[in-house]
């Protein structure tokens, strides 16, 4: 007779081993996938890869400092740009179970000196993005040293709100500045100090921190670069929005976390992962300081992050508790999600293809050798014999454009984006960018011309419109 308890054992141990081969299998698929990334110039950072509350595949791929050509290993810390935004959340909603605030406290209760509008805005508009209060990016605030309180002196100078609170949904840094500044009101402490009391130490995210005025040392630094391998590494000192360094190894420890209530009960993590009821009763894809969707692998939230050099992202599959972790020091490589697809697709057992490779990067090695003529040349060759393989999309030459711009080379930069208008000439924005060019090149009468045609095509583009202002021209929608 067999004992039923060797049976149970036997079971387990087949269970044990059929799973840690589908597990094996999948990081062979991964490696595959993300050593071709790394070779064709589409991936320089580390990821981690979890499954079952382990990691099955975890990595680094490229440099964490091109200049002294230091190999990146994956404990070195990236800048999580937005990333950030969920711990900022966090921290808020520590201190709302703690009855320290509550998600409908008015804004005017922690700054009195905003006009009277911050009293229809509440915490929980601010984490939703539904606030109405403008991104501070937008309002030109980016430089050097940039601190919270410049954001807040910058915000406080707007007669008025983007639109009524909880009326839409509406990306705000600006707003997660306040809920950073909002978290130390509070908590009567700088916001690095209460991450790392109160998240960071608990949790044992050794490596993370958050970097603000108080300039800490960062130890195993991954520096910032663009895909030209130019340095492009953060030097801003706001937090909230942004802020946090951290490492694929503290952000599983941060995803299991999230999984075990260490930080806040089930029922207060479950409401950050719900959709905004906007005012027309639809519902916004964002709940505190997460993106959340649903497709047939099911519920998701995830969030990715983008400032100087890194890019950022984090996805959690939550009924199947898979996550991926993708931490880059080499600017928009992976930002067309490919990765991110392919990645989601081995997971889940389903087909992948390879992600495309961005034709910028092939465009920029060919302009060591070439003429921006013959290189332009070369482009259109390929995409009419090779689309399958690189992705041509209107930002890709955009981009390229702008490099040139950066690089003084503007006779360059305008044919390239002459080039994207004649490709997608029923866009907006390759019209915009052209019409700066030829301003740049002092070519007023083309400059007006495009930045007309771009207004014609999107009259919502706020920039063709201040521009022509400025210019002194009526814009398209009042010339009859």
């Amino acid at each position: 007779m067999i004992n039923k308890h060797f049976l149970k054992l036997v079971l387990a141990c087949c269970f044990f081993i059929t799973m840690t081969g589908f597990a094996q299998e999948k990081a062979k698929k991964i490696d595959k996938l993300m050593t071709y990334c790394w070779e064709n110039g589409i991936f320089n950072g580390t990821i981690s890869v979890v499954e079952n509350q382990k990691v099955i595949y975890k990595k680094a791929f490229g440099l964490a400092d091109f200049e002294t050509k230091t190999n990146l290993e994956t404990d070195y810390v990236f800048y999580l740009a937005s990333v950030s935004k969920q711990f900022t959340s966090m921290s808020i909603m520590i201190l709302k179970e703690r009855g320290k605030l509550s998600y409908d406290d008015p804004l005017s209760k922690y700054f009195p000196e905003f006009p009277v509008y911050a009293k229809k805005v509440s915490i929980r508009h601010l984490m939703t993005h539904t606030s109405g209060i403008p991104d501070h990016f937008r309002l030109g605030a980016n430089r050097p040293g940039l601190k919270n309180q410049d954001v807040l002196d910058l915000l406080i100078k707007q007669d008025s709100l983007d639109f009524q609170p909880g009326e839409k949904f509406s990306y705000s840094n600006g707003g997660y500045v306040l809920l950073a500044m909002i978290t130390e009101q509070v908590s009567e402490l700088p916001l690095h100090t209460f991450m790392k009391k109160n998240i960071f130490e608990p949790l044992g995210m050794g490596s993370s921190l958050v970097y603000d005025e108080s300039k800490p040392d960062i130890a195993r630094k991954a520096v910032g670069y663009n895909l030209d391998g130019e340095k492009d590494d953060y030097n801003i000192l706001t937090t909230g929005a942004g802020g946090i360094y951290s490492n694929v190894e503290d952000l599983f420890i941060w995803d299991q976390a999230l999984y075990e209530n260490k930080l806040v009960d089930q029922k207060t993590l479950n409401e950050a992962f719900q959709p905004f009821k906007l005012n027309n009763d639809t519902l916004s894809n964002y709940g505190y300081g997460w993106g959340i969707s649903e497709d047939e692998f099911g519920k998701r939230v995830s969030h990715s992050g983008g400032l100087a050099g890194f890019r950022t992202y984090i996805e959690r599959q939550l009924e199947s508790q898979k996550t991926i972790i993708l931490l880059t020091n080499n600017g928009n490589a992976f930002a067309s999600g490919g990765i991110r697809i392919a990645l989601r697709n081995i997971l889940n057992n389903k087909e992948y293809t390879l992600p495309k490779i961005p034709i910028t990067i092939a465009l920029n090695e060919m302009l060591k050798t070439k003429e921006i003529s013959e290189v332009l040349a070369q482009y259109q060759s390929l995409k009419k014999n090779n689309e399958q393989n690189y992705d041509f999309n209107e930002n890709q030459l955009n981009n390229l454009g702008y490099q040139l711009l950066g690089e003084n080379k503007i006779k360059d930069a305008i044919e390239v984006f002459k080039l994207n208008t004649q490709i997608y000439p029923e866009s907006f924005n390759p019209y915009d960018s052209l019409g700066e060019a030829y301003l740049l090149d002092g070519n007023k009468k083309l400059a007006i011309s495009n930045y007309k045609k771009s207004l014609e095509l999107n009259p919502n583009n706020t920039n063709a419109k201040k521009v022509l202002i400025k210019l002194g021209e009526e814009s398209p929608s009042t010339t009859k």
